[in-house]
């Protein structure tokens, strides 16, 4: 049973390994290790805007730059062509679509294209051939019924599959928006952009509903951009600008996944949203977000979730850097793909993480020069893993196995002291081996105690521990055991005793039966302790070569691995069974091994193997690169209790994790190879002669003979292939696309039919099978794949056939077998004729041989007439030059490109006669792949009647190390002539005898002069140049900085260092001289230094250096005065009239100032119109006061700029050291208060500081602050004044009045807080807070049927300055689901009149949403009827100025009675405010005024109240209506 069972359970893994996974863990931080592919890698662009894996697994790869596919090693991109019609778009690419066809889509902002894989083009789809409106495609994806839906900026369009038609379905958008993602279900398709947020397209009605606002479908989402969604366990996953939404089906919001949720202050951009084995990988701004485990049953997104950021703060650990992540996919290997704007695309796999390397070091300085090497690891019995180092003693793993921690006690030890070995028992005690004996510890408290230590002053470097007892060998001593226990303060070495033992033998294995198993450099001896005695010896004579490492034990055998390889041994006869096959030539000695389950592993010069027993199979093999070139130590290793294995090096530490180890993972089927190319060699070509039309006449192109072309095609999508006769020579390329580890992939291929047996290829050879005069018939061509752990995948198959030759045919045949048997008579009636000759020069030959064998030339000899090249004394590594005249085609050429015509030449030169001999060097190829230079010399010794050649012979003579000579000198020569540098070279008495091309440039004399002169410093005395002499004799060296002057007498700086240059005899030959110009630095380093402290428009001091010089007063403690100075209405001149004008005008009171201050003061520009003075000296009160007064008459005369004049006046600040302050900040505050005092009080005036000042900025800044908490904790409540109409007497309308309710002091008066949050701009969110209470009382009132009118709410006039406030009403209203026909705003006279033109815009775009304006305070501002005729309004609000006298002053009811006639004729309803009195009521009706409002009403209510007001109003105007009927 159990056996069918396991048979069941392996068959199942090998067949269907998809099947078959690792069990799921969560994923750490520490496992995520991404690689980057950039442009480096040879993508056309950093900024990957999109991502999709096709269905052979190739990854394609969208750029600005153009379209890439990346195999996993190389990338191929697809560019735009003016050529090739059907070439990829030159617009900018935008998305990329695979669909269930398998076929590639890609939006441009030059059209649609599809990919053609067979002919790897692109059909273009653009406005030129379509319905697409606008080329600029921005979203594909493939509908519920399998056609392409797809989206410019404004139209939603579908590619019908069946007819080859695109026709647009609907216009989503009213303006022209980035859309960003389509999704479409059977009923409804939503479309997300950018900038209008989500819409949803009904299908059966066509219907687009804006998920902004109110929708038939029940979706609301607030967000202006939607980038991604996706459908997670049922649950509707939105990308948004500010979060990541999770709604249900039904459109509830089952939570957010904001910035507070990840850990972030900012708002959470997400860009992409992919789930990847019931983890959520979230692309955005901020980086890549991972959330674990995403489980239907048991996550909750509103509650905290478990979420990985990577970031910059992981880049170290995980290799992904803080990044905007646009797009995250899977591909089929299991590997996590993010794509990045402007750093390129990263690729996470599993088994990047299952290598793990820790650098340790001997202290704080971490550097290559400071590496602690590892000797040895151990686990205590609460897992956790020591191990100890050579110099700094005992160390812990930490935090997951990332970090170490090495422990101080070990310092306390009498140094030097080494260390080698590491033990921990089931006691917990510590065992070290060292330089000076062994020495037990107790480990508590994290820190160490000495319980023990034994063989003190004694070299032990290794300890073997079994279950009952510790084995150490000692030198000159033997082998001894310490029994463990509890008390190991007292225990007592015991000496092993018997034969074999006494010389050096190292305890290395305790087996099964309690035998102790130990080595030395020859044998190794299994001795039994119960019996005292060596049981069995394996010796060199048994098959034992190389000394042993390690033992371990498994059922059936032993398997023993030693420096040379592995063995098995039998368990009874422990005689070895079998013996791995590896080369310690190529792959060095074992150093570090284990056995692990059914594996050994071991570390040698290659990197980590693992070695699967019984079969002694290779496994994973870890290459150097990927344990950081940690070179592995000797015992260094450990298996953990976790499944994972330590190997220690002279580096540190690395860890391979479990899923390495995993046996399921290593079952794992590799995906199979993908068939790239089909090449064919020797292919004829029909030759033609081409003519070209010319204006002269035709020229005719002589023929080119096309036979040795090859001929290559793209076979990655068929599976037959038909061959010509002639075509028997191909090649075809394969690959395994988008490997975990490239370079580690094995292959194996075929040809069946031709040979049956698979031909392996190694990890660096090239990935093509060739063949070479394969016959007729037909063949199926295979080949297999294998990653490093993993099976063989299944066969990628291509069927060949190849053609009969005509010539094979039955007549054939018989005709070519009787020419044949002439043939052979004729070939051996020649053969006797040619064996007679030879046999006559062979004797001549041999002596000529043996001439040259001496001199190391090769001697030929060309038979000209038949074709034949003799070679004598041959090097062996280099065939004879193929020069298609004395050999022809039988091999590849060997001469150089560059030098074979210059062969050709000269050789048909000489056998025409045209020259005594032939010599030339060029280079040839050796069998290695390497270019020689050779010298190749050769002579016709022998003519026909007609003089042409019939036999010339010649050597070859290796001069490549002539020629490498040769290079390196030229090479050097050069480089000198052309650096950049001026280079000069002297003799001894400091005559210059060379000088380069930039030395002349520099100094501007011809290299004759420059070789007439001495080395000297013209500019410096004698003495000067005489002492850098004397330095360069004594020292050798001397550099720095000169000046020098050029022929023309210009003066430059240049940055020397001259050399001495040593024969050999060590004495000084010449001096070389290095010089560069640093004119240019030097002038810009003082440009610098000027433009630091100076203002660049008005050339005054500037703040940096203002605050330098204060600083400095301060410092010394010097009485001084501080004038703190800002224009008066610059800001109006500078906005209305420009920059450029306002700059004009800094410029002229910069002087104006300078001019009046002097000598006596000096004057900064601190920034835009504020500047101050500082007047060092004692100045008395009134000398300040005289001048500060002299700067105010001085600036307040008119300034002239184009001919117009400009008055502008000034206010001073004024504040004395140490009066006013004791610090440069304090002094400045101060002043600047000063100056604000007197700008308020009316400007161009002086202010001196004082305390009151002080309570007064410091009793606004209280209330600021009093406001900023009020926002923050929202205590700004709103009050209600009823407006009502005065016919009727109902309650028709009302205004929303804010009030500040502080806990702690009680109600702020308005007239404190609102002027103040007008000044500081916090007016906009108490207005915002003051509307959205406002509507949302309204709504609730209108709902309840308690009024139907209009809330009034005042808009400040910063808020009226804001250019999206119609935006911001409109969102507040959809947010509450007020109708703006109940909302109606009221402007003051002030605001309207600062920006006329502005205001009436906006009024409009406000009137356009349906919302009603109302004019406040009419006729206590500047009243323009031109612009109240204009202006869209509805209401006109009289203020309460107007109507308080209306009962007593004829003047004031005039004045009522004109406005209230204008704003009819306007058509204006008006509203009279601060109404009282019944006398005033009288008044406004017989005037015709439709409302009013004031306290005779009613007084400004809270919400409650107002509330209870309204219900009472309702219930009254319900008994009068029923008593009127």
């Amino acid at each position: 049973m159990r056996s069918t069972l396991i048979f069941t359970i392996y068959f199942l893994m090998s067949v269907l390994p998809g099947l078959v996974c690792v069990p799921a863990k969560a994923i750490e931080i520490s496992d995520l290790h991404f690689k980057e592919l950039t442009k480096r890698n040879g993508l056309s662009d950093n900024s990957v805007l999109d991502m999709v894996e096709d269905s052979h697994g190739y990854i394609w790869i969208a750029t600005p730059s153009g379209l890439n596919r990346y195999s996993g090693e190389t990338v191929k991109k697809y560019s735009p062509s003016d050529i090739e019609q059907n070439s990829i778009p030159s617009g900018f690419i935008q998305d990329l679509f695979l669909d269930s066809d398998g076929e590639l889509w890609v939006g441009t902002h030059a059209g649609l294209a599809k990919y053609l894989p067979k002919t790897d083009n692109f059909e273009i789809f653009d406005s030129n051939n379509t319905a697409i409106k606008t080329d600029h495609i921005t979203a594909i994806t493939e509908s519920t019924e399998g056609n392409i839906l797809f989206t410019d900026r404004k139209f939603l369009y579908e590619y019908l599959k069946s007819t080859g038609q695109i026709r647009p379905i609907k216009q989503i958008f009213e303006d022209e928006s980035l859309i960003r993602v389509i999704f479409d279900e059977p009923n409804r398709t939503w479309i997300g952009s950018r900038k209008f947020g989500a819409r949803i397209l009904d299908k059966e009605t066509g219907q687009v509903s804006d998920l902004q606002k109110v929708n038939s479908f029940g979706f609301y989402v607030d967000a202006s951009a939607v980038f991604d969604i996706k459908v997670i366990d049922g649950n509707y996953w939105l990308a948004t600008n500010n979060n990541v939404k999770v709604m249900s089906a039904r459109g509830s919001l089952l939570g957010e996944i904001d910035a507070t949720k990840v850990g972030q202050t900012d708002n959470l951009v997400g860009l992409s949203i992919a789930l990847i084995d019931n983890n959520v990988w979230i692309g955005s701004t901020s980086g890549l977000y991972l959330i674990k485990d995403i489980d239907s049953n048991t996550f909750d997104v509103s509650s905290s979730i478990d979420v990985i950021h990577l970031n910059s703060d992981s880049y170290s650990t995980t290799g992904m850097p803080q990044a905007i992540v646009l797009k995250v996919i899977e591909d089929r290997a299991g590997a996590v793909w993010a794509s990045t704007f402007k750093q390129g695309a990263f690729r996470y796999h599993p088994d990047y993480a299952s290598v793990f390397f820790k650098p340790t070091y001997n202290s704080e300085r971490e550097t290559i020069d400071n590496h602690a090497a590892i000797w040895a690891f151990a686990e205590d019995s609460k897992n956790n893993i020591f191990f100890v180092t050579q110099t700094r003693g005992l160390g812990k793993i930490i935090d997951g196995h990332q970090d170490i921690k090495f422990f101080d006690d070990f310092l306390s030890l009498e140094y030097p002291i080494s260390f080698w070995d590491l033990k921990i028992d089931a006691n917990d005690y510590f065992w070290v081996a060292s330089s000076d004996g062994l020495f037990a510890f107790k480990f508590e408290n994290e820190s160490f105690t000495l319980v023990n230590h034994l063989f003190e002053g004694q070299f032990i470097d290794s300890i073997h521990m079994d279950s009952e007892s510790v084995w150490v060998w000692v030198e000159s001593q033997g082998t001894f055991s310490i029994k463990l226990s509890n008390n190991v303060e007292s225990v007592e070495p015991k000496k092993l005793q018997g034969k074999k033992i006494t010389e050096r033998m190292l305890p290395i294995f305790t087996d099964s039966k309690s035998r102790l198993w130990l080595r030395n450099d020859k044998d190794l001896v299994i001795y039994s302790t119960e019996q005292k005695r060596a049981e069995r010896i394996i010796t060199k004579q048994d098959g034992l070569n190389s000394f042993v490492e390690s033992v371990f034990e498994l059922q059936d055998s032993y398997w023993v691995t030693t420096r040379s390889n592995v063995l098995q041994l039998d368990k009874d006869t422990l005689s070895i069974k079998k013996r791995q096959s590896r080369s310690s030539q190529k792959s060095g000695i074992i150093t570090s091994t284990l056995g692990r389950d059914n594996s050994i592993w071991y570390a040698d010069e290659i990197g980590i193997h693992q070695v699967q027993i019984p079969s002694l199979r290779k496994g994973t093999i870890i290459p150097n690169e990927e344990l950081g070139f940690n070179s592995i130590g000797e015992g260094a290793v450990l298996a953990s209790s976790d499944g994972s294995i330590f190997f220690g090096g002279i580096k540190g530490f690395n860890k391979i994790s479990k899923t390495l180890n995993s046996p399921i993972a290593r079952n794992a089927k590799t995906l199979s190879p993908q068939l790239t190319e089909f090449s064919i060699f020797g292919a004829r070509k029909d030759n033609s002669n081409t003519t070209f039309e010319l204006d002269q006449g035709n020229i005719e192109i002589e023929e080119v003979d096309l036979g040795s072309l090859s001929n290559t095609e793209n076979i990655q999508f068929i599976d037959q292939k038909l061959l010509e006769y002639d075509q028997s020579r191909f090649s075809i390329s394969f690959e395994l696309v988008n490997a975990a580890y490239p370079v580690q992939v094995f292959y194996r291929y075929k040809l069946n039919g031709l040979d049956n047996e698979w031909i392996y290829i190694g990890r660096d050879s090239s990935k093509t099978a060739q063949f070479n005069n394969v016959s007729f018939g037909t063949y199926n061509f295979e080949v297999q794949a294998k990653e490093n752990g993993k099976e063989w995948s299944n066969s990628r198959t291509l069927s060949i056939e190849i053609m009969r030759p005509p010539w094979l045919h039955s007549v054939a045949l018989v005709f070519y077998a009787i020419l044949l048997f002439a043939f052979v008579g004729f070939l051996i009636r020649q053969y006797q004729i040619r064996k007679f000759n030879q046999l006559a020069i062979k004797e001549s030959e041999e002596r000529l041989k043996l001439t040259l064998w001496s001199s190391g030339d090769e001697l030929w000899d060309w038979d000209v007439y038949r074709g034949q090249v003799y070679r004598a004394n041959t090097w062996g590594t280099l065939d004879f030059p193929q020069d298609d005249i004395r050999t022809t085609g039988a091999y590849d050429a060997n001469i150089h490109p560059n030098d074979i015509t210059r062969v050709k030449d000269s050789l048909r030169e000489h056998l025409e006669g045209k020259s005594d001999f032939y010599e030339l060097a060029y280079r040839a190829k050796t069998f290695n792949n390497q270019w020689i230079w050779i010298l190749d010399r050769g002579k016709v010794v022998e003519r026909d009647h007609n003089e042409q050649p019939v036999r010339m012979t010649g050597t070859l003579k290796n001069i490549h190390h002539l020629k490498e000579a040769e290079e390196q000198l030229n090479l050097f020569k050069r480089s000198i002539e052309n650096i950049s540098e001026g280079v000069f070279i002297t003799n001894t008495q400091f005559k210059f005898i060379s000088v380069n091309n930039a030395y002349c440039g520099y100094t501007g004399e011809t290299r004759d002069q420059a070789l007439a002169s001495y080395m000297h410093f013209h500019l410096y005395p004698d003495a000067f140049t005489e002492e850098i002499k004397k330095t360069l004799k004594s020292k050798g060296n001397w550099s720095g900085e000169v000046e020098s002057v050029r022929v023309n007498g210009e003066r430059y700086e240049m940055e020397l260092n001259i050399d001495a240059v040593h024969d050999e005899d060590g004495k000084i030959s010449h001096f070389v001289g290095v010089f560069s110009d640093i004119t240019s630095r030097k002038n810009t380093e003082k440009e610098l230094l000027k433009l630091a402290n100076t203002d660049p428009l008005t050339e005054l001091p500037n703040r940096s250096f203002f605050q330098a010089s204060h600083q400095n007063l301060v410092r010394k403690g010097a009485q001084h005065t501080l004038l703190c100075l800002d224009m008066d209405n610059f800001k109006k001149i500078n906005d209305s009239l420009g920059h450029q004008t306002g700059d004009i005008l800094i410029k002229q009171i910069a002087k104006r100032l300078q001019r009046t201050t002097g000598k006596s003061a000096t004057c900064y520009r601190l920034g835009g119109d504020e500047f101050s003075i500082l007047m060092d000296d004692n100045a008395d009160v009134h000398t300040v006061t005289h001048y500060a007064q002299s700067l105010l008459d001085t600036l307040s005369r008119p300034f002239i700029i184009n001919k117009q004049e400009f008055v502008l006046g000034a206010s001073i600040g004024i504040a004395f050291y140490p009066d006013d302050g004791n610090s440069p900040q304090e002094m400045l505050k101060n002043a600047d208060t000063a100056m604000y005092f007197a700008k308020n009080n009316g400007g161009n005036s002086y202010q001196f500081f004082s305390g009151e000042m002080n309570q007064n900025a410091v009793r606004q800044l209280q209330i600021e602050n009093l406001i900023r908490q009020g926002i923050k904790e929202d205590l700004f409540t709103v009050y209600y004044q009823p407006k009502v109409d005065i016919a009727t007497g109902k309650l028709v309308s009302m205004e929303a009045l804010v009030r500040f309710e502080h806990p702690q002091k009680g109600i702020v008066s308005p007239g404190q807080f609102i002027p103040l949050a007008e000044q500081t701009g916090q007016i906009i969110e108490i207005g915002e807070q003051v509307l959205r209470k406002a509507c949302a009382d309204t709504k609730r009132w209108v709902s309840q049927g308690l009024f139907s009118g209009r809330v009034a709410v005042n808009i400040s006039a910063k808020q009226f300055e804001l250019p999206d406030l119609d935006d911001r009403i409109n969102r507040i209203l959809s947010d509450v689901g007020l109708s703006p026909l109940h909302l109606e705003c009221e402007i003051t006279e002030g605001t309207l009149m600062e920006s006329p033109e502005n205001g009436l815009q906006m009024m409009n775009r406000l009137r356009e949403r349906g919302i009603h304006l109302a004019l406040d305070d009419f006729g206590t501002g500047y009243s323009s009827l031109a612009y109240l005729k204009r202006f869209p309004l509805n209401t006109l609000k009289i203020d309460k100025a107007f109507i308080d006298d209306i009962a007593v002053s004829n003047v004031d009811r005039h004045m009522a009675a004109a406005i209230i006639n204008i704003a009819h004729n306007l058509g204006l309803k008006v509203v009279a405010e601060g109404v009282e009195e019944e006398a005033q009521l009288d008044i406004l009706r017989r005037y015709d005024c439709e409302m009013l409002q004031g306290f005779l009403y009613s007084r400004p209510l809270n919400a409650e109240r107002f509330e209870k007001l309204l219900t009472e109003n309702q219930q009254l105007h319900t008994i009068l209506s029923q008593s009127s009927v």
